[in-house]
């Protein structure tokens, strides 16, 4: 009987322990549902297999000085999943030349662990990171047998969807998506978001489908109040149709309505002047996880406007589709096509696109029974709890490797 290969997660997370840190030196927006998600992909591991996976991490920052006020990460170790063995990989950090040492100092972790291994592992990477790439292609030249699986949250080049970008950058976005396609052949299957993703990267190889994972800390104890409140949490790039949810709400005339927008993206100043025009909007800017959740108690319906009229969607599972879902509010959202049928009777769909529909549809669950807004809710939190959690999504992925090996 051949020996069970030893798992290697290589991860762009922020380990708990040093997250208040990081936050203090970062300037720019924390990626937090890439961070959860990483997490519960450590929970799922721990469960589907005998010991959990040795993680390899680098910390998911900007670069040295207009992003991190730190010019040098020092290489730590941390705990997670019953082992405090985990590498925190140290590098310079400064622009323009950070992606050299990230390369080299991942490729040289890899290497001394698959030394000890024999080769014989399985290389989780999170992301089509061209320096994870670039480091995995490298090091199954020195060990072949090596199987590298690469799971792809977000399409290279479709993470930046600001319509604020110069030239210089949009031309850096399709230089790195570029590198990083160039590289995927090093690896032997797929976890994708979506099924068309495949299709958009030409995948020939064995491949998977996790769409997100529930985690039952998003459970929370509903705490609805008198007022109907419409809840959005997440980035407010125009193109994700959050100006269309505020003139939506600007059509609802009661006066017991009220809008709460928690995020950061280029349609802020559009939000802050619509909030002086009505005085039920409220903006809350980026807050804290334990500050959302406080939100999400209150709320009467969670929304998500993203509508179904951009090429992304396609390739796209919203994080906050399996977050709102988990939370047991119901939710009000459009039918992407990145989202499977299976999630169609729990979701309150918006019939088209136009701002009525979108109206009617708030003001149809809104103005529901609370017992009828809690059975809808109940509904959807037991069937992501259920079929959505860590176990069984990961579970797809160690099935998906066992047939590669």
């Amino acid at each position: 009987m051949l020996r069970e290969k030893e798992y290697i997660f290589l991860s762009l997370m922020i380990p708990q322990e040093i997250a208040d840190e990081v936050k203090q030196y970062s300037s720019n927006n924390m990626a937090d549902a890439a961070n959860a998600l990483e997490h519960n992909l450590m929970e799922g591991f721990t469960a589907n297999l005998p010991t959990p996976p040795k993680v390899i991490n680098v910390l998911p920052i900007g670069s040295y000085p207009q992003y991190y006020r730190k010019a040098i990460v020092k290489k730590s170790t941390f705990q997670l999943c019953g082992r405090s063995d985990h590498e925190n990989l140290g590098f310079c950090n400064i622009k323009f030349i950070r992606n050299f040492f990230i390369e080299r100092a991942v490729y040289k972790s890899l290497k001394t662990y698959c030394k000890a291994k024999a080769g014989e592992v399985v290389l989780c990477i999170y992301s089509a990171s061209a320096e994870f790439l670039a480091a995995a292609e490298k090091l199954k030249k020195k060990y072949p047998n090596v199987i590298v699986c690469d799971i792809i949250a977000d399409l290279p080049g479709m993470t930046n969807l600001s319509s604020k970008k110069s030239a210089l950058l949009q031309w850096f976005i399709d230089y790195k998506a570029r590198k990083s396609l160039n590289r995927l052949e090093c690896a032997d299957c797929f976890v994708l978001l979506t099924k068309q993703m495949a299709d958009y990267l030409h995948i020939k190889k064995p491949y998977c489908v996790v769409e997100g994972i529930a985690s039952k800390t998003q459970q929370i104890e509903r705490k609805e109040n008198s007022e109907k409140t419409i809840l959005y949490t997440g980035t407010l790039h125009q193109k994700f149709g959050v100006m269309n949810l505020v003139n939506a709400f600007s059509q609802i005339e009661d006066p017991d309505y009220r809008l709460v927008i928690c995020g950061i993206g280029d349609s802020e100043q559009a939000i802050k002047d619509a909030v002086k025009d009505d005085s039920r909007i409220s903006f809350l800017g980026q807050l804290p996880r334990n500050e959302v959740i406080e939100w999400q108690k209150k709320a009467t319906v969670l929304v998500n406007p993203r509508q179904n009229n951009e090429e992304f969607t396609k390739y796209s599972f919203p994080s906050k589709t399996m977050e709102y879902l988990s939370s047991g509010i119901p939710v009000v959202a459009y039918k992407l096509d990145g989202i499977p049928d299976e999630y169609d009777q729990y979701i309150q769909y918006v019939a088209d696109d136009s701002i009525e529909s979108l109206k009617k549809k708030l003001v149809e669950v809104c103005e529901m029974t609370r017992e009828e807004r809690q059975e809808l809710g109940n509904i959807g939190r037991n069937f992501v709890l259920m079929k959505k959690n860590s176990t069984i999504q990961v579970r797809k992925i160690r099935t998906l490797v066992n047939e590669v090996l």
